[in-house]
């Protein structure tokens, strides 16, 4: 299915490193950021973002776009966290309003709470994001084939990152089918145009996924998928110097902050 990850993972600037390269760095920067504090894993996101717009191409406007979406919803869970309510607002607490015979408050541990939990969910967006950007979902099948995991996993990963896209797909031309025929008019309308869509998308989706089914019976599918990719690699050693340089400074930093800090 061709879209707009898809082409980008397969014609970004990094499309000839080997794909274990990538991961691995990745990978190691998502280990890092789970332990390290948020100064760290604010550096951890910068760098990704270094990698994954100035070293792949990934248009920066796109993934600018990505990151706020997944965060836009980040923060909307950010809120229970920040706000309290109690009879009575503790000492730290840095504000405070009367509603109901209580106070909703912001306390001190509260915020830096939020602000961990916002820098470590950045810093890992931001890696996932170099993989899904610069690792097509065909080599990162290979290289999962290689390890000991179970081949259904493989498998149910396919199969769920095809039915996101088929989802995404048919609910767009059914939208734009709607508001051609002035579906969202009023909001009469558009809470019935929305009920309509919801109901035709479960119908076209399970059509499409018969379509799909019979049409992998018809190539002979012998119950196991193959993965099959003709793309040169050639390890880089400036990128992977330069990875482990990195990996080496972030653990430094990170060993003085708890030091000084």
């Amino acid at each position: 299915m061709n879209t707009q990850l898809d082409a980008l993972a397969y014609s970004n600037r990094l499309r000839s490193l080997p794909p274990k390269q990538k991961l691995f760095f990745a990978l190691a920067l998502l280990v890092t950021a789970m332990f390290v504090h948020p100064p760290i894993q604010l550096a951890i996101s910068l760098w990704m973002l270094v990698w994954t717009v100035f070293y792949a191409g990934i248009p920066w406007r796109f993934y600018l776009g990505m990151v706020l979406g997944v965060m836009s919803f980040l923060l909307t869970s950010l809120v229970a966290i920040i706000g309290n309510f109690a009879s009575l607002a503790p000492a730290d607490s840095l504000w405070s309003w009367p509603l109901w015979g209580g106070q909703v408050y912001v306390s001190m541990g509260a915020l830096q709470q939020a602000i961990e939990i916002f820098s470590r969910s950045l810093a890992s967006t931001a890696t996932l994001f170099f993989i899904i950007l610069t690792v097509p979902f065909a080599e990162l099948a290979v290289v999962l084939e290689q390890t000991p995991l179970p081949t259904i996993l493989t498998e149910l990963l396919l199969l769920c990152y095809r039915f996101i896209f088929l989802l995404a797909e048919v609910a767009q031309s059914i939208a734009i089918a709607q508001q051609s025929r002035g579906g969202y008019r009023t909001r009469r309308l558009a809470l019935s145009s929305v009920s309509l869509l919801i109901r035709q998308l479960i119908q076209r989706t399970a059509l499409r996924y018969q379509q799909i089914a019979l049409g992998i019976k018809a190539r002979g599918f012998n119950q196991e998928f193959r993965f099959w990719q003709s793309q040169p690699y050639k390890y880089s050693w400036r990128y992977g110097l330069e990875s482990i340089a990195g990996c080496i400074l972030l653990i430094i930093g990170e060993v003085f902050y708890r030091i000084y800090v």
